[in-house]
């Protein structure tokens, strides 16, 4: 009989289109996956503690930001009016960064013509929750589209980070040519965007962790920042195309399929790992949580444990894994803007690190 259950249960993983490895099928239900069908294109994702915050896009209904507790089971709508028509836009994007800190949610939105990029950064508390406009920014330009970085003159927003209970973000100015001619690393405190480090080298922040934002440069390395704006460390790794901080650890994954580790207190390259998957599907959605880094490439969601190098594929979805955090409770992955009804899916932390132990 037990074995019987186990190959149900298999099979059932898979008509979700999941590969969940590294877990036995018996696990008990607080390691189980948790896995949610969306009627609407899932279009952001961010993740803190047992808080998922993941964005709609219109599919029959208005776009809309939400917050699913895995621990309560409770979702909540924290977007408001102005997110409704996100998407309504001719070259707009719409929700294009999502961002979590405890009960705090930030999201930014993008709308455009053919001459002209506008970004708006919203806020709402997930307990009470009323979306308030905190900034916007515009460029203008022939044939400057949306977020087209090219022939786009003015400020932008970006790099929205969060962590515990920072939430960061860039602004930043440019040219004609797109070139970036001047931006600012600021912190989201209230309604109100506070600067903490000024110059084009503090853009664009891509993670945060521990009151400190990473902030990746391809073709020169990683800088990393105090939420103070104090300079911490900086790294050189031309070839870096995503980078994430976990504690000590600073994950760099390469244009050449390689996940480097630094250590943050030192500076140091400690180890090097081979990135799994085809050369035709590029890694991507680093994350790094203790001792274990998260990566994607194409369908699959993989697990790296850090200390032993040993990767495990830990999930997988019918198309592509558009994206994927990792946090204490677990990972969660989804689909993305190009499949018009999504899906989400939690692993608890148990079930990870399992996955990737010895």
């Amino acid at each position: 009989m037990k074995t019987l259950r186990r190959v149900a249960l298999a099979l059932a993983a898979g008509a979700m289109g999941l590969a969940l490895g590294g877990a036995a099928a018996g696990s008990t239900s607080k390691s189980r996956p948790k896995v949610r069908h969306i009627q609407g294109r899932i279009e952001a994702l961010a993740l803190d503690g047992s808080r998922i915050a993941y964005d709609v896009g219109p599919q029959g209904v208005a776009n809309k930001v939400l917050v699913w507790n895995v621990s309560t089971g409770k979702t909540t709508t924290v977007s408001g009016k102005h997110t409704r028509s996100a998407d309504d836009s001719s070259t707009g994007s719409g929700v294009i960064q999502l961002a979590i800190a405890g009960s705090r949610v930030a999201w930014l939105v993008n709308v455009g013509g053919n001459t002209e990029g506008d970004d708006y950064l919203y806020s709402s508390s997930v307990t009470k929750p009323k979306e308030r406009e905190v900034a916007t920014e515009q460029r203008l330009g022939e044939s400057c589209p949306g977020r087209s970085q090219t022939n786009c003159a003015g400020q932008w927003l970006g790099g929205l980070v969060a962590s515990g209970n920072l939430i960061a973000l860039n602004r930043w100015t440019t040219d004609a040519a797109g070139s970036v001619i001047d931006g600012g690393l600021y912190v989201l405190s209230g309604t109100t965007m506070k600067t903490v480090a000024n110059g084009g080298i503090t853009v664009e922040a891509a993670s945060a962790d521990g009151g400190r934002v990473a902030v990746l440069h391809p073709g020169i390395g990683v800088v990393v920042y105090s939420s103070a704006g104090m300079f911490l460390l900086t790294v050189s790794v031309p070839s870096a195309a995503a980078t994430a901080l976990g504690g000590h650890n600073l994950a760099v994954l390469t244009t050449t399929r390689q996940l480097e580790i630094w250590d943050t207190r030192t500076a140091k390259l400690r180890k090097t790992f081979a990135v799994a998957g085809s050369p035709k599907q590029p890694p991507g959605n680093l994350d790094v949580q203790g001792n274990i880094a998260i990566y994607t490439t194409g369908p699959s969601l993989h697990a790296v444990n850090l200390s032993s190098g040993k990767d495990r594929a830990i999930g997988k979805l019918r198309g592509s894994v558009a994206f994927a955090h990792v946090s204490s409770a677990g990972v969660v992955y989804s689909t993305g803007r190009f499949r018009s009804k999504g899906t989400l899916v939690f692993l608890p932390f148990a079930r990870v690190a399992a996955a990737v132990s010895g």
